[in-house]
């Protein structure tokens, strides 16, 4: 797209979602010590204790034979299975893995109580209240691992000679995550409302309806995750923060949009790779390390793509500030 102003240059182009692949991919390759981050957590999470949290899971199980009763005799039988098999394999730690701040890991989605070395210990937790306050704790230091990885990967990737301090990343990532936990939790109730009146329309209206409000709820989505980037990226507080990432949506959605699409087809489809391993292989150790790399050279891609996204939304403001200022002086 050009000027009609031949006074004016033309309209940079937007930065390439390939090339920030690219260089994400090399940056880490570069510097591949950072996975050890997301890769020690997993190799907690596959091989270390785990949380059992049977109690949370009881009132459940006692409405398991109703539920069966309502259903078919082998969907019956699916189920039981399927609800015993996650009850028991359900480990607590993994609330370790917060979001969208916090430590990528491939475990959390692939627990198992069998291991290469054996059958995992389990810890009971005998009480809900003390599991809602593990939660509450793994949350927390979920947040505060986020906050340094995020930031390492941010140095990594733009090769900052002046990063974010260390104290301001911690405090304002963690800020921003209780931020948005608060805000999820209050649109919990609304939402589950108008679910609640999108199950009683016709299927065809309900799924126009899904249909129109992906466009609104991927926007807000990647509102939410780069809202963090600014606070390791550019040393900015939460406010500040949040400004940049509804900027950058606002006049970089097009070519961000392209940019997610890829880092997601990208991620799933690899991660459907690395959990092909039995969790009692260790050949799932492959896998651990494969999603550590592959997970982290796509935020260290993302980061790249805010700093380069940032600056050519810089450039078309100044281009439309200068075709403006052209046009009224020849007014």
């Amino acid at each position: 797209m050009e000027s009609r102003n031949p006074q004016l240059p033309p309209l940079p182009p937007p930065p390439g979602a390939i090339n920030a692949l690219v260089n994400g991919f090399n940056a880490i390759a570069s510097n591949v010590t950072v996975i050890l981050i997301p890769a020690c957590l997993d190799l907690f999470l596959w091989l270390g204790p785990r949380l059992k949290a049977d109690t949370l899971f009881a009132p459940l199980m006692e409405l398991l034979p109703e539920i069966q009763a309502q259903a078919s005799a082998e969907q019956s039988r699916e189920i039981g299975l399927a609800l015993t098999d996650f009850a028991n394999s359900f480990n607590l730690f993994a609330a370790f893995r917060t979001f969208p701040l916090g430590v990528f890991s491939l475990m959390t989605t692939k627990m198992s109580i069998l291991s290469p070395l054996g059958e995992r210990i389990g810890i009971e937790v005998s009480h809900w209240l003390m599991a809602f306050a593990i939660v509450l704790g793994l949350t927390f230091l979920g947040w505060l691992a986020g906050s340094l990885y995020f930031r390492a990967v941010s140095r990594v990737a733009l090769k900052l000679e002046k990063a974010p301090g260390l104290f301001h990343s911690l405090l304002h990532g963690i800020l921003l995550s209780g931020m948005w936990l608060v805000f999820f939790t209050l649109a919990n109730l609304p939402l589950l409302i108008f679910l609640w009146l999108l199950s009683l329309l016709n299927s065809l209206v309900r799924t126009i309806l899904v249909f129109l409000l992906v466009v609104p709820i991927s926007w807000g989505l990647l509102t939410v995750f780069f809202s963090f980037h600014g606070i390791f990226a550019s040393a900015q507080n939460v406010f500040t923060s949040i400004g940049s990432s509804l900027r950058l949506l606002r006049y970089g959605l097009p070519p961000l949009g392209w940019f997610a699409m890829l880092t997601l087809l990208i991620s799933q489809g690899m991660d459907m790779l690395w959990r092909i391993p039995p969790s009692d292989s260790w050949m799932t150790g492959i896998g651990i390390l494969g999603h550590a790399f592959v997970s982290t050279s796509l935020l260290a891609a993302s980061f790249i793509y805010y700093r380069d996204l940032n600056a050519w939304v810089e450039s078309i403001l100044q281009w439309l500030k200068a075709q403006k200022t052209t046009s009224s002086a020849q007014a």
